[in-house]
């Protein structure tokens, strides 16, 4: 055997360029058969835009569907805010409709805000009073002083003293002292019955 291999062993080993053209070669052989390896086990090519799960379902097993985009919150499925900065839009709707003691507790803001403004004559303070006053209460404030009343401006959410659908007691902050206003929804819409200071 040694007689038939010997001098093929010993060509390469001759001289030091000939070993490397033997490895060179040996390289570029092993990476040839190596790329007709992966080519015939790779198979077909899949789709474009499927997955392998898709492409070939094992038998017996539903293939994997692609998930839909689930709806945001604004109505759109492209993953987008819909609406402004502020989360809402035209198609929002006022939370204090669907809240009727977040709607008392802003009629009552509202209420001291034009409440306590001592600068104005009488006649200006009543007009500004009208539309958030019932007519008994308006009425009962005909004969008073702005000037009496503090010149204070709403600092705050007004406090819950007690409230449901239909009336509620709130105690509203100021930069001063707390003026406690009681409300009512009088045909849809939330009216101060009375004010006074808190103890």
């Amino acid at each position: 055997m040694w007689h038939l291999f010997g001098p093929l062993i010993r060509w390469p080993l001759h001289s030091p360029l000939r070993l490397l053209g033997v490895i060179a070669a040996a390289v570029v052989a092993v990476m040839l058969l190596g790329a007709v390896n992966d080519r015939g086990t790779a198979g077909e090519p899949v789709a474009a835009g499927t997955t392998a799960a898709t492409a070939t379902p094992t038998p017996g097993r539903q293939p994997l569907a692609t998930p839909s985009p689930s709806p945001s919150p604004t109505g759109r499925t492209d993953g987008t805010a819909g609406g402004t900065a502020g989360g809402t839009d035209a198609l929002s709707s006022d939370p204090t409709e669907d809240d009727p003691v977040l709607a008392a507790q802003q009629a009552a803001a509202e209420f001291v805000s034009v409440w306590a403004r001592p600068d104005l004559d009488a006649a200006t303070w009543q007009a500004g009073l009208a539309e958030h006053s019932t007519p008994e209460l308006l009425a009962s404030l005909t004969d008073a002083d702005p000037a009496n009343v503090p010149a204070v401006t709403v600092a705050g959410q007004p406090v819950e003293v007690a409230a449901n659908a239909e009336a509620g007691v709130f105690d509203v902050p100021t930069t001063g002292e707390f003026v406690r206003v009681h409300v009512q929804l009088v045909d849809g819409t939330w009216l101060a019955t009375d004010v006074e200071p808190t103890a």
